[in-house]
């Protein structure tokens, strides 16, 4: 990708970067040269609730539309599949995004714990 980011304005990445976003997390500073500073899944995943609460307020968007982008985050670390079945819990879409991301950072739904 180096080599063709010589010659072209970009390059096409696929999948990869919809299944695994933190995959690409490096790439302003790694290809551009931008001073990018370091942040965690967490402070992502924070961010999102964020850009989710606006979206609501602003659009009225639900959560649930915009946190099926970011399953892929943490895409083969331990507890992924958990995190992930938290989120997109149909059970959980009445809850405010705040609240189920606590519930996935816990890993746990209605009482069930950690698989």
């Amino acid at each position: 990708m180096r080599e063709q980011l010589q010659q072209l304005d970009g390059v096409m990445v696929g999948r990869e970067a919809y299944h695994n976003p933190w995959w690409l997390s490096q790439w302003d500073a790694t290809f551009f040269g931008a001073n990018t500073t370091e942040l965690s899944r967490e402070d992502v995943e924070a961010q999102m609730v964020d850009y989710m609460e606006r979206e609501a307020a602003e659009r009225g968007t639900h959560w649930s539309a915009i946190a099926r982008h970011m399953l892929g985050l943490r895409h083969g670390l331990p507890g992924a599949r958990r995190w992930r079945q938290v989120w997109s819990d149909h059970r959980l879409k009445l809850l405010p995004a705040r609240e189920v991301m606590a519930l996935a950072s816990e890993g746990r739904v209605h009482g069930f714990t950690r698989l």
